[in-house]
């Protein structure tokens, strides 16, 4: 009985860098380690014009039974259009759904997409368990961990506990995943972690499964304990990569790699030999000096924070449990190590208002070097900011609200058009406020049409030379690319042209930097949000 395991298509454009999903790859290794007859399809890297025919073909000239495939929520309607692609050529396929969308909604997403069966949470032991159980013919109801198709609608069985000895979990699986393909494919210019070579090779890995903390934007779909690989466990899966695959950087997808801090200094100790670059996510309360330049001598580039706000009443409700001394320390000493940040500050909790927002953007404006990306909360299944909306009766039909599509819901305050005045204000801010902003430069293309660009660091400097720049972003109005000698980023606009009312939109946004108060700062706001509103092109509202 054939299964067939799809990993979706990510994104509409082919040449979109996308992260290699470990989930599934995980998966993928469970089904093959149980001598299960699995087959994978990865519809990102396939040719044709029409993927879905592809994928339609394989059911049929394979004899498909069984069809596996998931993904968080924002994935839903691809698939859905996976499952209805393959019930369509063969009706009898059984079709079954994972990953976070069913998890944080179990009935409503098995509803939503129409899967015959769903697992819940974790997906090693379940899979092969349903799997198992189906083709011997016996009750699934006795399954932990999933969701089934009755006649009187879909049923949910007592959850699986989390798997708790992770050692013990066969390493991921990238057969038939077109892994080879996705690492050849890489450029300088997919990520913030790309610039570091021409020739990136970027292979993610974990450390430890789940966070303990439970900030409110979060949802944590294989629970919410902490459980960490022995370093043991983890090098050795590193040595397979390396003679596989041949990888020059590894990112890290753990949600707490900085737990113990000796932890990390044992990691920083153990993967020194091995000459490679790797990325991180950590938070900002367990910074040191010394723990940073360990790090950096140990191959680190680039280290993602959860920084969120600059306002202590809202980085309080989020439940971030970190203050605004220790995320001024981190990123400070982060910089000075010469390693790249990545964070976010996000805006639309409960108790923002406009003078939150100020505080947050106050701190923005002084530190354009810090590279911090501006956007607005939104409120995925699962999420604490998606249960307290249920709870409180904001979000009426669940089912409604995932069929919509739409995450970014006005949790505050503050009046709607005020709330969607600042989701504009902060577009604005990011295109066409960029004072770390590559001055010295000069572009060309090679034989493949591909971007080579040289240009000097605003930050240090150095004068950079990085090829392979794919053409897509050349045609965008403006991209990052990190030096390669101090590790910071660079904005680099490619045609400021394309930018409607360049020098103007460039003096607002920088009168709203210079206020140094909330009422300044919401009177430069309106009078930049008004000028855009009256000039904007309503058939090309925002430039590309």
């Amino acid at each position: 009985m054939g299964i067939l395991l799809v990993i979706p298509q990510y994104y509409k454009r082919r040449e979109r860098y996308y992260q290699m999903p470990l989930g599934l790859a995980y998966v993928n290794a469970a089904l093959r380690a149980a001598n299960l007859d699995v087959m994978c399809l990865n519809m990102n890297h396939i040719e044709a014009e029409d993927r879905y025919a592809v994928l339609a073909q394989r059911v049929i000239e394979h004899d498909i039974d069984y069809v596996i495939c998931g993904g968080i929520s924002p994935l839903w309607q691809t698939v859905k259009k996976i499952f209805d692609t393959v019930k369509a050529v063969k009706p009898a396929v059984i079709a079954i759904g994972g990953g976070g969308m069913f998890t944080a909604e179990p009935i409503l997403a098995a509803e939503l997409i129409g899967v015959d069966y769903a697992v819940i949470g974790e997906g090693e032991i379940t899979e092969v368990e349903l799997l198992q159980t189906l083709m011997t013919n016996r009750d699934v109801s006795h399954v932990k961990g999933i969701v089934y198709q009755t006649p009187d609608g879909y049923r949910q069985t007592e959850a699986r506990g989390q798997i708790t000895d992770v050692d013990a979990i066969p390493f991921p699986s990238y057969e038939e995943f077109d892994m080879e393909q996705y690492l050849d494919n890489q450029r300088v210019s997919d990520e913030y972690y790309s610039s570091y070579s021409d020739n990136p090779r970027i292979m993610p890995m974990i450390l430890g499964r789940s966070c303990p903390y439970q900030c409110k934007f979060c949802f944590h779909p294989i629970g919410n304990q902490y459980r960490v690989r022995s370093l043991n466990n983890f090098f050795q899966e590193l040595d397979l990569w390396m003679e596989r695959y041949a990888p020059t950087c590894i990112l890290i997808l753990d949600e707490l790699f900085s737990a113990s801090v000796d932890r990390v200094y044992e990691f920083c100790n153990r993967i020194k030999e091995y000459h490679i670059k790797w990325v991180v996510q950590m938070r900002v309360d367990i910074i040191t000096k010394e723990l940073l330049n360990t790090m950096r001598e140990a191959g680190c580039i680039s280290i993602s924070y959860g920084l969120e706000s600059f306002s202590p009443v809202v980085l309080n409700n989020m439940r971030k449990h970190i203050d605004i001394a220790e995320i001024e320390r981190a990123l400070k000493l982060t910089y000075e190590a010469g390693i790249d940040i990545q964070g976010n500050f996000i805006f639309g909790d409960e108790l923002e208002d406009e003078h939150t927002i100020y505080e947050t953007m106050h701190f923005w404006f002084q530190h354009p070097e810090y590279g911090i990306n501006l956007g607005m909360i939104e409120t995925y299944p699962g999420s604490g900011y998606y249960q307290d909306l249920v709870k409180l009766k904001k979000i009426k039909n669940q089912k409604q609200f995932l069929e919509r599509d739409e995450w970014q819901i006005n949790l505050t305050q503050l009046p709607d058009e005020v709330y969607e005045k600042y989701q504009m204000v902060f577009q604005l801010l990011t295109f066409y406020y960029n004072p770390k902003c590559i001055q010295e430069k000069e572009m060309n293309l090679d034989e493949n049409g591909e971007g080579i660009l040289e240009g000097r660091c605003v930050h240090c400097g150095a004068v950079n030379r990085w090829s392979g720049i794919k053409r897509y972003i050349l045609d965008q109005s403006y991209f990052r690319l990190t030096c390669r000698n101090c590790n910071h980023r660079n904005v680099i606009y490619s045609k400021k042209e394309r930018l409607p009312n360049w020098d103007k939109m460039e003096e607002l946004c920088k009168n709203v930097a210079n206020t140094e108060n909330v009422d300044d700062f919401k009177e430069a706001v309106d009078t930049l949000y008004h000028f855009y509103m009256e000039q904007r092109d309503p058939q090309n509202p925002f430039p590309v």
